[in-house]
C-alpha cells in the first residue's frame, strides 16, 4: 500500500538513525518498527484480557459434622458406601 506519511522531527531522526546503524531502507525500517509497535500492544491487550477474567473460588462448606472427614478416602467410602463395598 502506497501512502504519505508525516512524521514528527523526532520520531525522523530516530529513524532516520536506526535506519542507518542497521542498513536498512527507509520502508523497511518504517515497516518493521510499525509491526513491533503492534506486537507490542496486542500482547499487553491480551494480558490485561487475562488479568480481568474472575477467579475460580471455591468456599468451605460446614456439614455440621453429618458427614464423616474425607482425610482418609478409604475410611470415607465406608461411611458412604457402608462396610460391604467392594
Amino acid at each position: 500500500m502506497r501512502t504519505t506519511l508525516t512524521l514528527d522531527d523526532d520520531v525522523a531522526v530516530a529513524i532516520e538513525r536506526r535506519r542507518r546503524r542497521l542498513d536498512h531502507t527507509l520502508k523497511q525500517e518504517v515497516n518493521d518498527l510499525i509491526r513491533a509497535g503492534l506486537l507490542r500492544i496486542e500482547d499487553e491487550e491480551k494480558r490485561k484480557q487475562r488479568v480481568r477474567q474472575p477467579r475460580f473460588r471455591v468456599e468451605p462448606f460446614s456439614t455440621g459434622g453429618l458427614l464423616a472427614p474425607i482425610d482418609d478416602v478409604s475410611e470415607a467410602l465406608d461411611f458412604a458406601e457402608g462396610p460391604w463395598r467392594s
